[in-house]
């Protein structure tokens, strides 16, 4: 087998029909700077051409079950193995029920363990399931006091009378004397067996015996007939010595011992909050409903209820509307209160009656099915509810969805399974319990519990195979530095780095040798401080005989590596050649490199501006306490760049975005958000508006680009619809859209080529004839701006856009934005399916940077260094620090040591990830951290500082 993966003339997207070699077995890690072609070499050239090479090895049948890939644009790729792509994201998991567990495996063991290890419990009255049979249940009647009576009675029917009318005579007909109505016991040739109207329940009477040993037979015959007729479950009624009666339940299936309800025997299905018998009734499996929220149903407290306070009672019928006044009126006559009064000015005592109701209270109402009608009142959450749940009106109920929020089933809390599932406790530990436990404490658990195993149970398959595949997936999860994670976290919450780690676990269980992984920035959302672990894990894979080919930035990564590669020299078209290849030791004498230069210290990210003192006060959040926050207080400097650190899963995005971030936009941009838990966030009125830099994906559909997600083709459809011919023509500004009919061409829908169903081969795409790939019309190009038509605008880079529009205030506000943060290389119309990870980062972080701010702007930014090189990370600083200069104020949540290092202001949140987290370990200015400061965050700045000045220097 050849020794190198031989890449010859790569000429994918941007790359410069590039040769390179990579080694076997060897972990190789590619670089340069975002937009360079590490991504089109790793994933579209290598891993595409391995993917293509095994479909077509595959039967013609098979090909079509699979996803084809487009043959990579390159002469070959020779000494390929198996090739397993790692990236960022998974398609389809976005979806809420897909969880860390799911994803790993985990759930699958752990729903088998449960299911054969559990022991079950009735969640009616907590007594123990059992199946008894035929023996042990006459052993059960006769262990009673001997000569006791007793009658045999099966459940047979329930409900209207007038129904059950009908059915009775059948009982007679099949030789039954007596049944049971509603408690009494009746024989069926009375006339007045059932009442005139109503329902009731029947049950027949098999027979009535005494406890006595010699009957045994006649009980055994009778016994099994109530068997037969209750659906395999008996009423045995005793008759005490004081009169009165004595019910006991006794069943052939699994039951609870005190009450008699029948249970189905634990399946792995009864675990899965995806299957109806598993999920929990109310919530369907997910957790959470959707209930109206106070805060949205009062959107704004300052308005009187006769101005609107209760929005959503003003939507509905005209009629439907007059009697919620006239609720109001008459409800504020007897409690009562002020309708005229700010709603923040009435009485807490008065907002909760109107709100949720008074109880019991009585109030007269004059509307109704009687005038003056006595009833209690409920509130307006419960008409709202009883309005939603019944209306007939579509529209009405799409209304009422906006002011509701999803909130925990108030049936299972989150637990997403049923009653019987939530009971039963393997190693006395619920299914729940065990899936809200972070890893590193489930896998003690299981470890614990497998050290407790007999031999004769290790050698059983019951528990061998699942106690240690689950046990391994476990170790695994924690070996990449994951143990902080919750099982049942959902998946599409994690980072990108945190995602492709799980994955990798998952792969790391497999054992595979000969196959070459290809893996996408997987130290993102990964502090320094573990990062340790995830090296040792990719050699590890290495070690195995494996091939390890990393897109990565991180810089332990990359002297960590055996062999690395660097694309460049700038991003797009001025990348896609190759600047070095070699082993480390031969890179660090490279003199047109990049990366080197930041690797042994001659060169470093620096802070063009000067470090500002807080000395304008502070936006402060206090008694934080949502997840594993401990009730904490954090003050962040107005007017500063504030960084917040801390490990993995120590509480950081928790802290910021789903408090902070979330208070914030709901109380300066009005957005429907609910904060976490929280005492109170003091000082935001200090700000006009927030803007929010979140690690959601942009969209990757085809049809988006940067001129459309920056909103910046509006600008341009709308001056197209300025021109003159335009004007004569009549085209409004949607005949510039290539996603609507009428400017599009049609032939191609806009999207400018054809995909040729090449059958069992991949597809093909092929330039639209019509429209040569213009995605326009004939008559729509017909229009011009300067010379040039809509398609040849999209067809120019951000920085050739930028002299172009010049004269254009609006357009230029984005377009500088885009260039600030690295991005003048893009053409307005790449399509976003295209871009890099770190491109798509800039391009949402640009769109938050280019709203127009008054220098009294919260910017929040969650890891925008994601996929970013040390040159693209200066520029990024750069931006804040002028957003900083202008008055604004920049909170950061990043783990990247060079933007910690540029602080003026540090919150590290730690000292560990999960329940070990959540404690602010350190708040101040950055010269405070240096020093006697010991925090994880701290060391890594330390070890960082001695590795430049040594091993890489």
């Amino acid at each position: 087998m050849k020794p190198f993966i031989h890449v010859k003339g790569a000429r994918e997207h941007n790359l410069r029909n590039i040769e390179v070699m990579l080694p076997r077995d060897k972990l190789t890690v590619i670089t340069g700077v975002s937009g360079s072609g590490k991504s089109s070499l790793a994933f579209e050239t290598i891993y595409a051409e391995g993917y293509r090479k095994y479909i077509e090895s595959l039967s013609s049948q098979a090909r079509y079950l699979l996803e084809q890939v487009k043959r990579p644009d390159v002469d070959f790729v020779h000494g390929l193995s198996p090739v397993i792509a790692i990236e960022q994201r998974g398609g389809g998991m976005h979806n809420p029920r897909s969880t860390v567990a799911t994803v790993s495996e985990i759930a699958d063991y752990s729903r088998l363990l449960w299911s054969v290890g559990a022991k079950p419990v009735c969640p009616k009255d907590g007594g123990k399931i059992v199946q008894r049979t035929l023996d042990d249940c006459i052993a059960r009647i006769l262990s009673e006091k001997e000569g006791s009576r007793f009658y045999l009675m099966a459940h047979s029917m329930d409900g209207k009378n007038s129904v059950l009318r009908g059915e009775l005579p059948r009982l007679l007909q099949r030789g039954f004397q007596r049944v049971r109505v509603n408690g009494e016991i009746k024989r069926l040739d009375e006339a007045t067996v059932l009442s005139a109207g109503g329902e009731s329940s029947v049950d027949i009477v098999i027979d009535r015996l005494t406890v006595d040993p010699a009957q045994r037979s006649r009980l055994a015959d009778s016994l099994e007939l109530t068997f037969k007729e209750g659906r395999n479950q008996a009423i045995i009624l005793f008759e005490e010595e004081d009169g009165s009666l004595r019910e006991l339940m006794l069943s052939q299936h699994f039951s609870c011992e005190h009450c008699g309800t029948v249970y189905d025997k634990f399946t792995p299905k009864h675990f899965s909050y995806n299957h109806v018998d598993g999920c929990c009734s109310t919530c369907k499996g997910l957790g959470y409903t959707l209930q109206f929220e106070e805060k949205f149903v009062v959107p704004n407290p300052k308005l009187s209820v006769t101005k609107g306070a209760i929005k959503p009672w003003r939507l509905g019928s005209k009629q439907m509307i007059i009697r919620r006044n006239a609720i109001l009126k008459q409800l504020a006559e007897q409690l009562p209160f002020d309708l005229t009064v700010a709603w923040e000015a009435l009485d807490e005592h008065v907002r909760q009656v109107i709100l949720h109701g008074a109880g019991d209270r009585i109030f007269r109402f004059k509307f109704g099915r009687k005038a003056g009608e006595s009833m209690p009142f409920e509130g307006v959450l419960a008409d709202l509810r009883h309005t939603f749940a019944h209306s007939s009106s579509e529209g009405l109920r799409a209304k009422l969805v906006a002011y509701q929020t999803s909130q925990l089933c108030p049936h299972c809390l989150g637990e997403r399974l049923s009653d019987y599932a939530r009971a039963a406790k393997f190693a006395g530990v619920s299914f729940p319990a065990f899936m809200q436990m972070p890893i590193s404490d489930a896998a003690v658990l299981i470890s614990d519990y497998a050290l407790g195993l007999s031999e004769e149970e290790r050698e059983q398959k019951m528990f061998g195979e699942i106690i240690f595949g689950l046990k391994g997936r476990l170790e695994f999860l924690k070996e990449v530095g994951l143990g902080y994670l919750s099982l049942d976290r959902p998946y599409y919450t994690l980072s990108g780095g945190e995602a492709q780690r799980v994955r990798l676990a998952t792969q790391l269980g497999m054992g595979l040798v000969g196959v070459t992984y290809v893996l996408d920035e997987p130290s993102i959302g990964l502090h320094p401080a573990d990062n340790s672990k995830l090296v040792a894990t990719l050699q590890h894979l290495r070690d195995q005989g494996n091939t390890v080919v990393v897109v990565e930035h991180d810089e332990e990564m990359i002297v960590s590596a055996d062999h690395l590669i660097e694309l460049g020299p700038g991003a797009g078209n001025e990348g896609g050649a190759l600047i070095m290849s070699g082993s480390m030791k031969e890179c660090l004498k490279n003199k047109a490199s990049l990366t080197v230069p930041f690797l042994n210290g001659t060169r470093f990210i620096e802070k063009n501006g000067r470090t500002l003192p807080a000395t304008r006060g502070s936006v402060s959040v206090r008694g934080a306490a949502e997840h594993n926050l401990k009730n904490i207080d954090v003050d962040f400097p107005v007017g500063l760049l504030t960084v917040v650190c801390g490990v993995s899963g120590s509480g950081k995005s928790t802290l910021v975005n789903d408090i902070l971030a979330a208070e914030a936009l709901r109380t300066l941009n009005r957005a429907k958000t609910i904060a976490g838990k929280h005492a109170g966030i003091l000082g935001l009125e200090q700000f006009d508006t927030v803007v929010l830099v979140d690690q959601e994906p942009i969209g990757k559909s085809p049809r988006s680009n940067p001129a459309t997600y920056t909103k910046l083709f509006d600008l341009i459809r709308d001056l197209f619809a300025q021109c003159s011919l335009a004007k004569i023509r009549g085209y409004a500004a949607k005949r510039f859209s290539f996603n609507l009919s009428g400017g599009r061409c049609e032939r191609c829908q806009g999207d400018g080529s054809i995909k040729v169903d090449m059958q069992f081969l991949s597809d093909v795409y092929v330039d639209c004839p019509s429209c040569a790939g213009q995605r326009f019309n004939r008559e729509t190009l017909e229009v011009r701006y300067k010379g040039l038509n809509i398609a040849e605008v999209l067809s120019m880079t951000i920085d050739e856009a930028a002299g172009f529009f010049k004269a254009h205030p609006s357009m230029m506000l984005v377009l500088k934005t885009l260039q600030d943060v690295g991005l003048g290389y893009l053409q307005l119309g790449q399509a976003s399916n295209t871009l890099s990870g770190g491109e798509s980062q800039r391009l949402k972080l640009a769109m938050g940077l280019s709203r127009k701010s008054r220098g009294q702007s919260l910017y929040i930014l969650d890891e925008p260094t994601t996929g970013l090189h040390w040159l693209d990370i200066q520029k990024l600083m750069d931006t804040l620090f002028r957003l900083r200069d202008a008055g604004n104020t920049v909170i950061v949540i990043e783990h990247n040591l060079d933007v910690v290092d540029l602080a003026d202001y540090l919150v590290e949140v730690g000292p560990h990830g999960g329940r070990m987290g959540g404690q602010l370990i350190f708040s101040g200015e950055r010269k405070a951290f240096d020093g006697n400061v010991q925090t994880p965050t701290a060391v890594a700045l330390a070890k960082k500082r001695d590795r430049r000045q040594g091993t890489v220097a």
